[in-house]
């Protein structure tokens, strides 16, 4: 009996330290934090120019560049032609918010490319193509692309990412790793992942109300490490924050453009934001460390008990039976 008793008893001691060693390692999402995060700012439409927003022009492009950002979204979408243009959308507020000279049956229609290339923004400005947007990542290997494309719907979906992957192919293939695309959708990140397996993605909420627990076992699901959300969500689903916080993800917001606002989102629990017009300035957030510190120490705190816990079990679990194997070999001695 005391020999199945002390078998019994090793067993459950090397399965208890297996699972104590196992339970609490940090999830991926943690513990590698993609490398385009140091950048914790993201210029908007590839940024602001001369207090103009939206223009994701080239020069836009080369201005921001030189106020230190080196993660910029821009917006892309379709043109009539099957191809893909760095433009917000095609609506008639858009066309007169960029100025480009069109004819007067054009404005507020899905442009082919050449239309939309020939025609300069604020009269000035260069407009993007996909093609000439894979050529700055080309030029300029430092930098990484957020891809706003907006559509939900799979097939376009599809249309717009073969398009990327066809492009970056022609281009430089190895531009892909640095394309980070805005995911809205659970079907959308299934349409994306079959065209090519991105190692950086954003899930991105403002086309979506799902729920706090649904959204958080999403990206712990597919170990999306960033998640990107409207201003005003952070502080009406604080526990959304909280959660994403538990998971280890790192929440960008946007659009923010002064420093104030930086630091009171950073106190609720921001990681970094989209701008128009702000330079990227790392001490931007310096005020908020010990609030993102204080929001992740329950957690820290909970796991620093387990593993002092988990080392006392372990402890005790093979001082037991030791003693209970030494008793037995003295019975025996007897």
């Amino acid at each position: 009996m005391g020999v199945v008793v002390l078998k019994r008893l090793m067993l459950i001691t090397l399965v208890t330290i297996f699972c104590m060693c196992t339970a609490l390692q940090p999830s991926r999402a943690a513990a590698e934090p993609p490398q385009w995060t140091q950048h914790r700012i993201i210029a908007h439409a590839m940024g602001g120019i001369s207090g103009a927003e939206y223009t994701n022009s080239y020069e836009a492009f080369v201005v921001n560049y030189e106020k230190g950002h080196r993660v910029f979204e821009v917006d892309l979408i379709l043109t009539g032609d099957g191809k893909l243009a760095a433009r917000h959308d095609w609506l008639p507020y858009t066309a007169d918010l960029l100025k480009q000279s069109l004819p007067e049956d054009r404005i507020g229609e899905s442009l082919n490319l050449r239309e939309f290339k020939s025609a300069q923004i604020l009269e000035k400005y260069k407009p993007l193509s996909f093609r000439d947007v894979a050529k700055l990542m080309q030029q300029y290997p430092d930098v990484y692309i957020v891809t706003d494309t907006k559509e939900t719907d799979v097939e376009l979906v599809r249309k717009q990412f073969e398009y990327i992957r066809q492009i970056a192919n022609e281009v430089e293939p190895s531009i892909l790793e640095r394309l980070i695309p805005e995911i809205y959708t659970p079907q959308m990140y299934d349409a994306v992942m079959e065209i090519y397996s991105f190692p950086n993605l954003l899930y991105s909420l403002y086309l979506s109300d799902e729920p706090v627990a649904q959204t958080v076992q999403f990206v712990t699901d597919h170990q999306i490490r960033t998640v990107a959300m409207p201003v005003e969500r952070v502080s009406l689903i604080p526990e959304l924050v909280s959660a994403l916080h538990k998971a280890g993800v790192k929440i960008y917001t946007h659009t923010v453009n002064t420093q104030e606002e930086i630091q009171t989102l950073s106190e609720k629990g921001v990681y970094g934001v989209y701008t128009d017009f702000l330079p990227n300035r790392s001490r931007y957030f310096t005020g908020a460390v010990q609030a993102l510190s204080s929001i992740e120490s329950e957690t820290s705190e909970f796991t620093d008990f387990w593993k002092d816990s988990r080392m006392f079990i372990m402890v005790f679990f093979m001082m037991l039976a030791f003693f209970m194997y030494r008793n037995r070999q003295m019975e025996r001695l007897h």
